[in-house]
């Protein structure tokens, strides 16, 4: 067990003292409602980033493969497990015509399966699973060809703890493991293996993703939005004062990431306690019985070694999120389609349930997160609305968003740096 706090708040009492670099005043919204700013978003954040896609129980044996339909990144991925057990992420595109390799009735919606190689549905050419060609169909009509020069275009993946990971830059040279950096050193050691049990929460919302991404980075929002799911938060947010229920017990950046730990409780039987709840004995916050963690935690995890943690919240730069509590971990994947639309996927990663009683526990854990996902989605296709407007052409941040002003300036420092780098070149 850790016992030495490894994250303290400032001696002025706040966050922001900690990280000077980032400012006080008001945040541009330019890179949230823009056009243009999307596009070169999408060629110096994402296309330049590892970016988070899959988990490796996705991929149980060799030949197993999913595909990914990334609009961000103008492909479709394809990832597959070799006959080598090595997981490889490919373009999802035959290199004889370029037809879309994988894909079943509608080519543009994501499929899973197995096979021991890759065949295209055009004209019947075959590759082997790590994207070197087997056999074209009627090799004898082909002129001037070389079958080493036609393979499946392969894009760089690396696994981190059971989590598959992708790079679209051909000159990448850092691994993922250098790129998460000491948050990913901090919580290596959690049992990801599983086994699981998986719950899932997919939507498409008419928002920008960093608006989404804004309302997982704070708890300032809590007694406000959540009044309805959250009582106890309520009734202390009427004070106006510091709340000890969503004020952040750590805020922490390393580089482009960050972090944030914060209260777990009421897991246990309060005032405002629903009946279902106590019959099941779990809430949001998990099940009430703390013996349901999966043994000792990494040493990144609740950071100020408080009692009272519940959850730790880690955001990867730039769109994956991970989520730790005492049921298990969350991911949060944020996908933008379009400078004002994005796709975010929620998977739910639970320690299996022994006993029916422990499993309708754990469905109403997951029935809670799901409406509080919704209702922190609820207010943003409005927001991002009256964005649009340009009514206002910045916005304020408090001490307790420290994290959605660290967001928007790593990635404007990011596009900044691109198109300065991109003009020297061109020079």
């Amino acid at each position: 067990m850790h016992d030495e706090p490894i994250v303290q708040k400032p001696a002025s009492g706040f966050w922001t003292d900690a990280y000077p670099d980032l400012g006080r005043g008001p945040i541009s919204l330019e890179d949230s409602v823009s056009p243009e700013f999307y596009q070169k978003e999408k060629e110096h954040v994402f296309k330049k980033s590892w970016l988070y896609i899959g988990r490796v129980e996705q991929l149980p044996q060799k030949g197993s493969h999913f595909t990914r339909e990334l609009a961000i990144l103008d492909t479709s991925i394809l990832v597959v497990r070799g006959k080598d057990d090595q997981i490889r992420a490919f373009h999802n595109i035959c290199p004889h015509r370029g037809n879309k390799l994988v894909w079943r009735d509608d080519p543009f919606q994501e499929v899973e399966g197995g096979s021991s190689f890759l065949y295209c549905r055009f004209h019947g050419w075959r590759f082997d699973l790590d994207g070197s060609l087997i056999k074209p169909s009627r090799a004898d009509l082909l002129l001037d060809f070389d079958g080493s020069k036609c393979s499946v275009p392969q894009i760089q993946c690396e696994v981190w703890q059971g989590f598959i990971f992708i790079n679209m830059n051909p000159d990448n040279t850092e691994t993922v493991r250098d790129f998460l950096g000491e948050f990913a050193e901090g919580i290596e050691g959690y049992p990801f293996a599983g086994p699981h049990q998986v719950y899932k929460f997919k939507a498409e919302l008419q928002c920008n993703w960093k608006i989404f991404m804004d309302g997982f980075a704070e708890s300032y929002h809590g007694p406000y939005l959540h009044a309805g799911s959250f009582g106890a938060l309520t009734e202390v947010a009427k004070m106006d004062a510091p709340n000890p229920y969503t004020d952040a017990l750590a805020f922490d950046l390393k580089g482009p990431h960050r972090m944030f730990s914060f209260y777990g409780e009421p897991s246990q039987k309060t005032p405002f306690s629903r009946p279902i709840e106590c019959l099941t004995e779990s809430s949001p916050a998990g099940p009430w019985n703390k013996s349901a963690k999966r043994g000792p935690l990494p040493k990144g995890l609740n950071p100020t070694r408080s009692d009272k943690y519940g959850f730790d919240s880690f955001q990867f730069f730039p769109n994956f999120v991970l989520i730790f509590s005492s049921s298990g971990f969350t991911t949060h994947a944020h996908w933008p389609t379009g400078p004002h639309s994005h796709i975010v996927e929620v998977d739910m990663y639970f320690k299996p349930p022994t006993s029916h009683r422990e499993r309708i526990s754990q469905e109403l854990t997951v029935s809670f997160l799901n409406d509080i996902v919704l209702e922190d989605a609820s207010p943003l296709e409005g927001m991002q609305a009256m964005l649009n407007s340009g009514a206002i052409k910045e916005f304020y941040a408090n001490d307790e968003e420290i994290l959605v002003r660290h967001l928007h300036k790593v990635i404007q420092d990011k596009v900044t740096e691109g198109e300065k780098s991109k003009a020297e070149q061109g020079a």
